[in-house]
């Protein structure tokens, strides 16, 4: 019981559980482009109020897919940006920790990249400076994201 009080203690301050599944779909969009919000909380109120299991696992692939291919772009087509930042920052070395995930796991590194917060974002950021191909990519990442939410959307709603 207190766990469900700390988790209504904590959603009666969140901005994307007024929306519902339109609000956990921001949510999960967010949460994959490197933001680390959660989204398990939010699933698991709406989960907990009732709505449909098939609707928030949507809702929760679309986001999460549409943010990992933005971050693919965003590596794609952001390489001018990124010398930018190396130059001020030490991302370089975290972009040589990605790219040495990428050549030692290879395209299984694009699908577990969807179960590791912020780290798997910068992977999937990686995966675009390095031009890896883009429906590969796209398999690897949205069957990923797919595997993650069912076992998220079916562990909340068995729990819930």
């Amino acid at each position: 019981m207190e766990y469900y009080q700390q988790i209504q203690d904590i959603l009666s301050n969140n901005y994307f559980q007024e929306y519902g599944v339109i609000g956990l779909f921001l949510n999960s969009l967010l949460s994959a482009t490197a933001i680390p919000i959660p989204t398990e909380i939010l699933t698991s109120a709406l989960l907990i109020g009732g709505e449909n299991i098939i609707l928030v696992a949507l809702a929760l692939v679309i986001g999460s897919v549409i943010g990992g291919i933005l971050n693919y772009f965003i590596g794609f087509g952001g390489n001018k940006l990124f010398k930018k930042i190396k130059r001020k920052t030490d991302i370089e070395k975290n972009e040589k920790k990605h790219n040495k995930i990428l050549d030692k796991f290879g395209w299984s590194a694009i699908f577990f990249a969807a179960w590791i917060p912020v780290i798997g974002d910068l992977i999937l950021i990686s995966a675009g400076i390095k031009k890896m191909k883009f429906v590969k990519f796209s398999i690897f990442m949205i069957s990923g994201k797919i595997v993650k939410t069912i076992i998220v959307v079916v562990g909340l709603g068995t729990i819930f």
